[in-house]
C-alpha cells in the first residue's frame, strides 16, 4: 500500500530515518498516527498543495483542540522538513494569551549600533537577522522559508498563516547572505541553523538577540524581531510622509508652470 504523503517519501522511511530514532517511542507512535491521518486526507482529496493541507487543519479543528491541533502540525512540519518542502510547513495556532506583546520600536541609532556590536564580536549570524528583520517586512515564522534556493533567486513567495505573499531581498543584504551560505557551504534549505543543523527556532533567536543588546549598550527588551519590525514599519511610514510631501510640492510646481503660461 502507498504510504506517501508526498510523491517519493514514504511515511516508513521517514519514522525509521535518524531523526525521528531520536524520539521517543511515544513521540514516535504519536507522530505517526498523525501523519497516517493526513495520509488517509490525501489519498481522499488528491495530491497536497497549501491549500489542501489548510482544508486538512480546518477539518481537524473542527475535532479537536488548540493542544492536539499543534502536535497534529508538528508531526506534518517534521515530515515536509525532512523531505526539504519547506513551503509546506504550518505555523501553529496560539492561544490569546501567547499573543506577542507590543514592542518599542528599535531606533535607526540602536539598529546601527547593533550591527557595529555584531562585527566587533564575529557575530555574523546575528548581524544577518537583524539586517533581515529591520529592512524587510518578515514575520518571525516564516524564518526557515529563507532558504538557499530563495536568497539565489532573490525574490519568491512565502506563506504565512494559509496566506502567500511577495517577498525580495534588497541587494546588499542579498550580496551578504550569498557570501555567507559560500562560507557556510549551504547547498539546500533553510539559511539560519544551529550548529546541529536545524533551523533557528524563536528561543535561539530571543537569547542571541538579547545579549547582543547587553553587549551594545541597547536596551534589552528591544532584542526581539518584533523591535525590528517596528523600526522597518516606523521607517516606511516617514518615507511615504516624505513622498507625499514631494508629490504636493510637485503638483504645486505644475500648477505654477501652468499659471505662468497660460494663466489670465
Amino acid at each position: 500500500m502507498n504510504d506517501e504523503i508526498l510523491t517519493g517519501y514514504s511515511l516508513a522511511s521517514f519514522l525509521s530515518s535518524e531523526k525521528c530514532r531520536k524520539w521517543s517511542p511515544d513521540t514516535r507512535h504519536c507522530y505517526a498516527n498523525c501523519l497516517q491521518g493526513l495520509l488517509a486526507f490525501v489519498q481522499r482529496h488528491g495530491p497536497l498543495t497549501p491549500e489542501l493541507l489548510a482544508d486538512w487543519r480546518n477539518q481537524l479543528s473542527e475535532s479537536y483542540g488548540r493542544t492536539t491541533l499543534n502536535v497534529h502540525i508538528s508531526a506534518a512540519n517534521n515530515y515536509f522538513r525532512w523531505c526539504k518542502r519547506y513551503d509546506l510547513m504550518s505555523n501553529h495556532l496560539k492561544s490569546p494569551s501567547d499573543e506577542e506583546r507590543e514592542s518599542p520600536a528599535l531606533t535607526r541609532g540602536e539598529y546601527l549600533k547593533l550591527l557595529r556590536t555584531a562585527r566587533r564580536l564575529g557575530e555574523r549570524r546575528s548581524y544577518l537577522l537583524i539586517k533581515l528583520f529591520v529592512t524587510v517586512d518578515l514575520p518571525l515564522q516564516c524564518l526557515d522559508q529563507i532558504t538557499v534556493e530563495l536568497v539565489r533567486q532573490g525574490s519568491g513567495t512565502l506563506q504565512c498563516r494559509g496566506t502567500s505573499f511577495a517577498f525580495c531581498f534588497p541587494a546588499g543584504l542579498q550580496q551578504e547572505l550569498l557570501a555567507y551560505i559560500a562560507d557556510r557551504s549551504l547547498r539546500h534549505g533553510p539559511v539560519f541553523l544551529t550548529r546541529g543543523g536545524q533551523p533557528l527556532n524563536r528561543a535561539n533567536i530571543f537569547r542571541k538577540l538579547q545579549k547582543l543588546c547587553q553587549e551594545a549598550g541597547v536596551p534589552e527588551e528591544k532584542g526581539n524581531p518584533r523591535s525590528m519590525y517596528n523600526l522597518y514599519k516606523a521607517t516606511q511610514h516617514q518615507l511615504d510622509d516624505h513622498l507625499l510631501v514631494l508629490k504636493k510640492q510637485m503638483y504645486d510646481h505644475l500648477l505654477e508652470m501652468e499659471q505662468d503660461s497660460i494663466g489670465w
